[in-house]
């Protein structure tokens, strides 16, 4: 052994000079001490190598166990606890692709690295071999190594502990010994102080940390970064709670009353695959002009419109967004949560990625949000809740947070209001106030040309207010506030609204409009109206209304004829077009929308989708072409109407994808000189149901809204979510 030793060296170190003679035994303990040196020295770089890969090894087999128990894998096709090709190609490829991910440099050699056996268990072996640099001069050209992770016993088992045990992470709050309100915070991880013995932060944290500041009931560990979490005994802010006794407040006491914007933030492992984040939200300080609304968004930009600071209930008149909670999920890179600031700059809290927030939730009422998520880079993931808005002490409250592999148990619980459903209207104007008088002879008979449409506040649910249901307020009209209320044979009462008509002066260049707002959930609702025309021509019979311009044929009604009015009898010659009326709706943000409250007559300006104010808009409410319509236009069509000698009761379902202001719009659309016009009555929105309800209408209109689109997949580093959904989760895809 020793010469071949003395041989390798030889080959090794060619500078080097080796005597063997009758002295040899110091020449011999020389040389096999440089061979020990040599071994030693190069063998730990070699050692190190084949670490390495053995570790790599390791991580890929305990990924490729966790991916071959997934329930979706496990359900590829009719055999696949049969150790079927199709399942068994999938881990395999699997296994090969996170070689590659992992910068694995060495061949696997295990000839069927995956095998399963039907019914029985499951198990993956993996083996390479790793050259060797400097013991090759002990002949020794290669490391073994290896790695064997057992996946599962049964298929069954495997199932049966997802479906009882899927969640990863389940925060209800309810730490033992917390009776009232309870503060965790760092820099003392763990401390708690109850309400009114003043230990506190007085200054946020914001410096990013992986030192655990609170640890839930069930084990699951929390990086707190602001001032604290508050922990709330249920009766202390809420009468209720969703599961269990407790909830916690992100905006939380920081000892003066004055601020408390906190963030939580929890690292977990997620490997490839389909997952679900579920929470419960509600709001401490209320916003009147919301209810009974609740506003919340996958997206900053779904609620970039809610900014409304008529807040009560808080220590601070007048809050912004006093009770907005945001989520989000981040891959891990650094080892401590990524950072944002909060909308008013002044702090960085836990979380980078926003995939959900809540701004609002009416009436105490708890609200539960769904996020659904595919992982496609496993690895460690940072999941946040953080506080946001006006920094106070008083905000948006948590309950029952969990992580769920696939899909979480229970149905998601349906937000739409309550009060929505239960109510005949939420909308209705009949136009019966206010009152106007009118001559009973004349040209001018059973006509007032000086309606003011700011004053017609029609009726929301039982009250005669407006709406939303605190502040009353009428429609707009455009290009001024004027419009000509009609008494005679109404739909329904003694007063309609033409929406063309007798104009005066400058105010005969363009067609007349008069729009509304409302502030609505996502779900379906139906607005309904009454027709007629005003000019009535001999010459034409039927109704001309329609879904679309073709449905109601309008494109027919061309040329001019003698026109007699309905009210006060006086014939003129009129276009045959002079008479249509169209209904459309859209989102605040996609089209322009006219601003209400000017003086009677006077010109009306339009906030824009961009921001800014004119008197013509960018992006007209009314916006159509009669002869090639655009059904995916911003401001949809719901019913047209271009003539009728008799009332005629129109109705269109629509459908809202996100929570925002929409405005309704009733517009002409004839010759823009007509002396007459058509007329409605009683304008209704009614409450359907929500986007989960069994039984929605059979045709509706969605409404356009900002993107991202509902139901469409964002992206992020390795994962994406599903944007608004409108369903509730389906089962693991």
């Amino acid at each position: 052994m020793l010469s071949r030793l003395i041989a390798g060296l030889k080959r090794a170190l060619p500078f080097a000079r080796f005597k063997e003679d009758a002295r040899g035994n110091i020449a011999t303990v020389f040389a096999f001490s440089i061979v020990a040196i040599t071994i030693a020295a190069g063998g730990a770089v070699d050692l190190g190598r084949a670490y390495n890969a053995q570790q790599k090894l390791n991580a890929v087999a305990t990924l490729a166990c966790q991916y071959a128990s997934r329930n979706a894998l496990l359900a590829t096709d009719a055999t696949s606890y049969t150790g079927s090709n199709t399942y068994a190609s999938k881990v395999a490829s699997f296994i090969t692709t996170n070689l590659q991910s992992q910068n694995f440099q060495y061949t696997q050699t295990t000839a069927t690295p995956f095998t399963s056996t039907q019914n029985g268990p499951a198990n993956v072996s993996l083996t390479a071999n790793v050259p060797t640099t400097f013991m090759q001069i002990a002949q020794i050209t290669q490391m073994p190594v290896s790695a064997s992770v057992h996946c599962y016993d049964t298929p069954s088992s495997v199932t049966a502990s997802a479906t009882s045990g899927s969640y990863l992470v389940q925060e209800t709050f309810g730490t033992s010994g917390c009776t009232g309100a309870c503060w965790w915070y760092y820099p003392a991880p763990g401390s708690t102080t109850n309400t009114g013995n003043g230990k506190t932060l007085t200054t946020p944290n914001s410096t990013p940390t992986s030192t655990i500041g609170y640890t839930g009931t069930t084990g699951t560990q929390w990086v707190v970064m602001g001032y604290c979490v508050e922990i709330d005994t249920v009766g202390i802010l809420w009468p209720t709670v969703p599961v269990g006794t407790h909830s916690a407040e992100l905006d939380c006491e920081n000892g003066s009353g004055t601020a408390g914007n906190s963030s939580i933030s929890t690292e977990q492992y997620l490997p490839a695959g389909n997952y679900e984040v579920r929470w419960f939200y509600n709001s401490r300080v209320n916003y009147p002009d919301y209810n009974p609304a609740y506003i919340c968004g996958s997206a900053a930009s779904d609620l970039s419109w809610a900014n409304d600071t008529n807040s009560s209930g808080g220590p601070v008149p007048g809050a912004l967004r006093d009770n907005q909670i945001n989520v989000y999920l981040d891959l891990n890179t650094t080892g401590v949560p990524p950072t944002h600031k909060t909308i008013d700059g002044t702090q960085s809290l836990g979380g980078s990625n926003l995939v959900d927030m809540c701004v609002y939730t009416a009436n105490q009422n708890w609200i539960e949000r769904s996020i659904r998520i595919d992982i496609t880079t496993a690895g460690w993931y940072w999941l946040s809740f953080a506080a946001d808005g006006q920094n106070d002490s008083y905000g948006g409250s948590i309950a029952d947070l969990r992580l769920c592999a696939g899909t979480c148990v229970n149905t998601v619980q349906d937000n739409f209001p309550s009060a929505w459903l239960t109510s005949t209207n939420l909308f209705e104007d009949t136009f019966e106030s206010p009152t106007y008088s009118y001559s009973t002879t004349g040209s001018s008979a059973y006509v007032n040309a000086n309606g003011n449409m700011n004053n017609s506040v029609g009726t929301s649910g039982a009250s005669n207010d407006g709406w939303p249901n605190l502040a009353a307020s009428g429609w707009a009209a455009a290009p001024y506030n004027q419009i000509d209320y009609v008494m005679k044979s109404a739909a329904q009462g003694s007063q309609a609204v033409e929406v063309d008509g007798t104009k005066s002066g400058s105010m005969t260049t363009s067609n007349r409009l008069i729009s509304r707002g409302f502030l609505l959930d996502p779900g379906y609702y139906q607005v309904s109206y009454d027709y007629i025309s005003d000019g009535q021509f001999s010459s034409l019979s039927g109704v001309y209304c329609g879904a679309t311009p073709s449905a109601a044929n309008v494109a027919s009604l061309t040329g001019t004829a003698t026109a007699k009015s309905r009210p006060t009898g006086v014939s003129a010659t009129e276009n045959l077009n002079s008479n249509i009326v169209g209904l459309f709706m859209s989102h605040a943000l996609e089209a322009s929308t006219p601003i209400g409250g000017g003086a009677l007559n006077s010109t009306t300006s339009y906030t824009n989708p961009d921001g800014t104010t004119s008197t013509t808009p960018t992006v007209a409410p009314n916006g159509i072409s009669l002869t090639s319509y655009n059904s995916s236009q911003v401001n949809p069509l719901l019913d047209i109407c271009g003539y009728a000698t008799t009332w005629q009761a129109r109705t269109a379902s629509i459908l809202i994808t996100k929570p925002a202001y929409y405005w309704l719009t009733a517009s002409a659309l004839g010759a823009p000189a007509a002396t007459y016009g058509g007329t409605i009555d009683d304008v209704k929105l009614t409450a359907l149901g929500s986007p989960y309800m069994t039984s929605p209408p059979a045709s509706y209109v969605t409404i356009p809204a900002p993107s991202p689109t509902h139901d469409t997949l964002t992206s992020y580093t390795g994962f994406s979510i599903v944007a608004d959904p409108m369903t509730p989760p389906a089962a693991e895809q």
